[in-house]
Formats: structure tokens, sequence, C-alpha cells
């Protein structure tokens, strides 16, 4: 098996972070550092240590939910002290990790699992898994503006793909517009660029959706554990 794939599927983190730490020099296999992520070992006989402690299979997978709240970082710790979202499973095993990004302030629906070959399969940039929004944004952009997102906008990162955008309704003052927006990339704090781009920038945002999964009347701070069908159809998305 593949190295980063058995540290993933152990529940460590995501393949993508295992990936990272093999290359610093992080991860050793029979007491010697591998710097390349794809060596590959024998399960039954090989001894790995990720950061200094030894790497053993789960038995079990764990697959949740969050309603993530505004005010809370994406992140397993953060070096300042502020609130990450582990705060909020305290109480789970701490093997988990959050499957993705929502940024500080961005709520909703945000994922869990110790199993690496999950989270894996709903990151890799290939699958384009459709990922839902709600947007509260200032002012009311105009037909032009909405067609730009539609079409794909040029941001820090680069140009965007594709995205629905639809105008859902405008307040009664006319400060804001509220919009549900499709995309199925992940460039960072997309959804926010995209609208300050075209001048009118987000004031709330919340995703609802991953694919077929549904954020649904989940309280806001509170998770739940995924259904074997929740967890079956989301590994079988391929963003069609």
């Amino acid at each position: 098996m593949r190295l980063e794939k058995y540290i993933a599927t152990s529940g460590i983190a995501s393949r993508r972070a295992v990936k990272k730490r093999i290359q610093a020099g992080l991860v050793t296999v029979n007491g010697e550092p591998v710097f390349v992520p794809g060596h590959r070992i024998n399960v039954e006989t090989d001894t790995v240590e990720f950061e200094g402690k030894p790497v053993e299979p789960l038995t079990e997978h764990i697959y949740l939910m969050l309603n993530k709240p505004a005010g809370y970082l994406t992140t397993r710790s953060d070096e300042r002290g502020r609130p990450t979202v582990m705060n909020l499973v305290a109480d789970l095993p701490d093997s988990i990790y959050p499957v993705g990004r929502l940024d500080l302030e961005t709520e909703g629906l945000l994922l869990f699992t110790n199993d690496g070959n999950f989270a894996y399969r709903l990151l890799h940039p290939s699958h384009e898994i459709e990922k839902t929004y709600l947007a509260w944004v200032k002012g009311m952009p105009n037909d032009a503006a909405i067609q730009r997102l539609r079409e794909g906008i040029t941001i820090p990162s680069g140009t965007t793909a594709p995205a629905k955008v639809e105008r859902l309704k405008i307040s009664r003052d006319g400060a804001s517009t509220q919009f549900e927006v499709v995309i199925h990339e992940g460039k960072k704090r997309q959804v926010r660029l995209m609208f300050k781009a075209v001048g009118h920038p987000v004031i709330r945002l919340q995703r609802t959706r991953i694919g077929n999964l549904q954020l649904g009347n989940l309280p806001q701070g509170q998770y739940r554990l995924l259904t074997p069908r929740e967890i079956t159809a989301l590994m079988k998305l391929n963003g069609q």
C-alpha cells in the first residue's frame, strides 16, 4: 500500500496533509525517513511513524456533519488560541478532522471524518463536487454582474469556472440581496471574492449543501453522524 494512503486510512490526517508531512521528512518507515510520496509499504511487517508517533490502522471510521457558526477557524488547532471547529466536536475521538475548509466568518455545512480515502474523494479537484451557498451581499447586483459571475470571473487565484448564480430576494430597503450560488471548485474564499469582483461584497455566507447532502434544520453549532446511505452517496459523487 502507498505510504500516504496507509497513514490517511489510519485517521491521523487527510492524504493531502500526509504528503506534505512526508516531503518535510516527518514520516519514517522502519526508522528511516521517507521524503517522497508514493513509497510502498508492507502493512503487515513495516513500522510507520508520523511525527514521531506510531501509526496504527483504524478499526472504525467516523463520518459527521456540523453546522459551523461564524467565528470558528476550520483547523485542528490554532497557535494564537482562537476557537476552532474542533471545540464543537470535542466529545468525539480526536482522530477526526474537517474535510475541506470554511473561512472564519462563513457558516454552514462542514464534514468531518477519520477516513482519509473519504476525505480525498471529496477534496480532489477532478471530482468537481458541487457545493451550494446562500450569500447575502451589499446592494443589488444588476443582470450584467450576475452574468459575469455565471460565466467565470477573475479573482486573485485565477479565473473561476462557470457557476450557477440565482437571485433569491432583495431587502425592502434595497441595501442587500440574497443569492444561491453553486460552484464545484475549492478556491480560497471563492464566493466572497467573486462578489467582491463585481462590486458587491458578501455580508453573510452559509454553505447549505455538498453534492446531495443538505444542511437541513441542523441547529447551528451542532453536529450529527451521517447515515450509511449518505456516506455511500457522497463516495459516489462525480460532480454531475
